[in-house]
C-alpha cells in the first residue's frame, strides 16, 4: 500500500461485494435489502477509514448474534457499527448531529474515466445551426478534423442522439462530445450560494458548462444532465449584458467569474475566451473578473497586459489530496509557479482552499503548502482574496464518486453529518477549528488580504470575524 496525502491508496472495486457477501454469510438470519445495505455501508466505510479487514471490524464490535435474539440482531449490530463510524456521537460530543446512511452501490464499473492529459480529442461536435457559420465555431471545428460535425436545432437533441441510459457512463464520456451553442438570456447570475449561508457577493459569467478534470468531490458529477462539454459561441453577445450589469452596480466593486460550471482556463487553447474578456473588462468601472483554474497553462493570459479589473485565481490543496482526488489537474507545485509568474507579470491573484480535507497529519501538510505558496513576496503582495471551505457533498455525490473512482477514500476520513443545507459536512466544531488553523497559517505569513468562508452559515462567519478578515 502507498501512503499518500494521509490516506492509503488501494483499489476499492471489490470491497463492497466482498463486505456484503461476508456479512450475509455470518448472520444467522436473512435481512431485507435495505438493512443489508445499511450494515454493508457502515462496515465498508469503517474498513476504508481504519484500514481494517472485515474480520477485524466485526471482531471489534464484539457482536455475537444468538439464535434466540433474532429480532434484535439488526438493531444491535447497527448500533455497534455506528459507534465505530461516528465516535464523536458515541462519546456524547455531538449529540445533535444528524446521520443519514446512504445505500452503497456495489456494482462498480469495470473501467474508470480516462484521465485528462491536456488535450481534447472529441468524437463528435454538435453545433446549433444558427452558430455553424460564425468564425469562432469554424475555428474550433478546424482544430478537430477527426470529429464528426452534427447540426442540431437545440441542445435537447444531443441527449436523444447519444444517451447511454447510464449517468456514470455518460459523465465519463463527456469529453468525447463538444456541444456548441449560444447563451440566450442567463449571461450573468448570482452565485448559487447554499441556503442560509453567508453570501460573499460573487456573480457568475456563464460561458459554458463542463470541466475536463475529474475531481472526486466535484458536484458536476451529479449536476450535469448533458453528456458533453458545452461551449458558447456568441461571446460578443455577453458584452452588452456585462455593460448593463456594470452600469447597475453601486458601491463596492463586484466580483464576477467564469469558473463555477467549468474551469476558467483548462480549455482556453480551444476557446480563446480569456484574452477577449481581459480586454473587455479593462473598461468596466464596477466589476472585477476572476479567472479561476486548476491548470498551470496560462500562456495566453500572460501575453495580455495586466489590469486591476482582472484577477487570476487558483484552487489549492495539499499535494497528496490534489494528486489523488483532482485527476487531470496540474500539480500543486505547478499551480504555485503559475501564480508566481502571474503576480510577477503584474496580475492580481487569489486562492481557493476548497475543499479543505481532514485527515491524519492535515495540519502539517496544509501549513507546508501555505508556507510554500506565500514564500514568494510577489504572491504575498498581489493576493487580493482567499476563500476557505471544508469538504462537503450532496447525498448522491458520494455514490457517484464511488462508482467512478475505485480508489476513492475522500468521504470516509472523518465524520460527516447532514448539515443545515442538506449537505454532508464535518461537525461544526471541527470546521471552525480547521478555519482558525488555516487562517492563522496564512496570517502568520504576513498576508493581509480578505479571507472569507465559502457556503458556511452566517453564525460561523460572525464567530470567525475576529481573525482579521478584511474586505476588498
Amino acid at each position: 500500500m502507498i501512503y499518500n496525502g494521509g490516506m492509503v491508496t488501494r483499489n476499492n472495486k471489490f470491497l463492497p461485494a466482498e463486505t456484503e457477501r461476508k456479512l450475509k454469510d455470518g448472520l444467522p438470519i436473512r435481512l431485507g435489502l435495505n438493512k443489508i445495505n445499511e450494515l454493508t455501508r457502515l462496515i465498508y466505510e469503517i474498513r476504508i477509514a481504519q484500514k481494517k479487514s472485515f474480520e477485524e471490524v466485526m471482531n471489534e464490535t464484539g457482536f455475537s448474534p444468538k439464535e434466540e435474539n433474532k429480532g434484535e440482531i439488526f438493531n444491535d449490530l447497527k448500533k455497534k457499527l455506528l459507534s465505530m463510524r461516528y465516535p464523536s456521537i458515541n462519546a456524547g460530543k455531538n449529540p445533535c448531529e444528524k446521520i443519514r446512511i446512504m445505500p452503497l452501490k456495489t456494482g462498480h464499473k469495470d473501467e474508470e474515466c480516462a484521465e485528462w492529459r491536456g488535450a481534447l480529442e472529441p468524437k463528435r461536435i454538435f453545433v446549433e445551426k444558427k452558430f455553424l457559420e460564425c468564425d469562432w465555431t469554424q475555428e474550433l471545428i478546424s482544430r478537430f478534423p477527426q470529429a464528426e460535425v452534427l447540426k442540431i436545432d437545440n441542445i435537447g437533441e444531443v441527449r436523444k442522439a447519444i444517451s447511454a441510459g447510464d449517468p456514470t457512463k455518460e459523465y465519463n464520456s463527456r469529453r468525447e462530445n463538444i456541444i456548441v451553442t449560444g447563451n440566450k438570456a442567463s449571461f450573468i447570475k448570482p452565485c448559487p450560494c447554499t441556503k442560509d449561508a453567508k453570501r460573499c457577493g460573487y456573480w457568475i459569467l456563464n460561458l459554458g458548462f463542463g470541466c475536463p478534470f475529474d475531481c472526486s468531490y466535484c458536484y458536476l458529477q451529479t449536476y450535469s444532465n448533458i453528456p458533453g462539454i458545452i461551449l458558447n459561441a456568441n461571446i460578443e453577445d455577453y458584452y452588452e449584458a456585462i455593460k448593463y450589469f456594470d452600469g447597475s452596480v453601486t458601491g463596492s466593486k463586484i466580483r464576477i467569474g467564469t469558473g463555477e460550471f467549468t474551469d476558467s482556463l483548462a480549455l482556453e487553447k480551444y476557446t480563446g475566451y480569456a484574452p477577449k474578456l481581459i480586454e473587455f473588462f479593462r473598461a468596466t468601472k464596477n466589476l472585477i473578473l476572476e479567472l479561476k483554474t486548476k491548470t498551470s497553462d496560462i500562456e495566453s493570459v500572460l501575453k495580455e497586459k495586466p489590469h486591476e479589473n482582472v484577477v487570476l485565481a487558483w484552487s489549492i490543496n495539499t499535494p497528496g489530496i490534489a494528486e489523488k482526488y483532482e485527476k487531470g489537474a496540474s500539480f500543486v507545485k505547478e499551480r504555485i509557479e503559475a501564480a508566481f509568474n502571474a503576480a510577477k507579470a503584474g496580475y492580481q491573484v487569489a486562492f481557493h482552499f476548497d475543499p479543505l480535507v481532514w485527515y491524519e497529519g492535515w495540519e502539517k501538510e496544509y501549513e507546508g503548502i501555505i508556507e510554500e505558496l506565500f514564500s514568494y513576496k510577489e504572491i504575498r503582495a498581489n493576493t487580493l482574496w482567499i476563500s476557505l471551505g471544508t469538504l462537503r457533498y450532496t447525498p448522491g455525490l458520494k455514490q457517484a464518486a464511488e462508482e467512478r473512482f475505485n480508489d476513492n477514500e475522500i468521504f470516509y476520513g472523518g465524520e460527516f453529518f447532514l448539515g443545515f443545507d442538506g449537505k454532508f459536512r464535518y461537525p461544526e466544531m471541527l470546521r471552525t477549528s480547521i478555519y482558525k488553523k488555516i487562517s492563522g497559517f496564512i496570517r502568520d505569513r504576513g498576508v493581509s488580504c480578505w479571507i472569507y468562508l465559502c457556503m458556511e452559515p452566517k453564525e460561523m462567519s460572525a464567530e470567525l470575524s475576529g481573525l482579521g478578515y478584511v474586505a476588498i
